[in-house]
């Protein structure tokens, strides 16, 4: 058997012992893809390296579904990219803005304890 055939079936394998919708093992199986990634990596959250990491194999997966079927169905594919992005592109996203946000009021913070110039050493 060819592995393309063979990469067919072991997709649509998994798909009918979950019992799930395509789109729901998409949505699964991009956060399961992004969690492994970061803990392989050990990054901390919002990791744009584990995010890329998604992407290639929701790609290849994209690839191996051409190369089956022999053209593109772009309307499937198209939604298949997107609902397997969303919950980590949202993941990274919300953790750099929260990064960002705590640097700000870190950096607030700093130039308001400022002290006064006839303040003692030890105030």
């Amino acid at each position: 058997m060819d592995p393309i055939t063979s990469y067919r079936d072991l997709t649509e394998g998994i798909k009918a012992l979950s019992g799930m919708s395509p789109q729901m093992l998409h949505l699964h199986a991009g956060m399961a893809i992004y969690i492994i990634s970061q803990f392989l990596l050990g990054s901390r959250r919002a990791s744009w390296v584990a995010l890329l990491i998604v992407l290639e194999i929701e790609l290849f997966n994209e690839t191996m579904n051409y190369l089956f079927y022999g053209s593109w169905r772009w309307a499937d594919t198209l939604s298949d990219i997107a609902t397997t992005l969303f919950w980590p592109t949202m993941c990274v996203v919300v953790g750099k803005y929260r990064r960002w946000r705590w640097a700000r009021q870190h950096a607030l913070l700093k130039a308001m304890m400022v002290r006064e110039p006839n303040a003692p050493a030890n105030a």
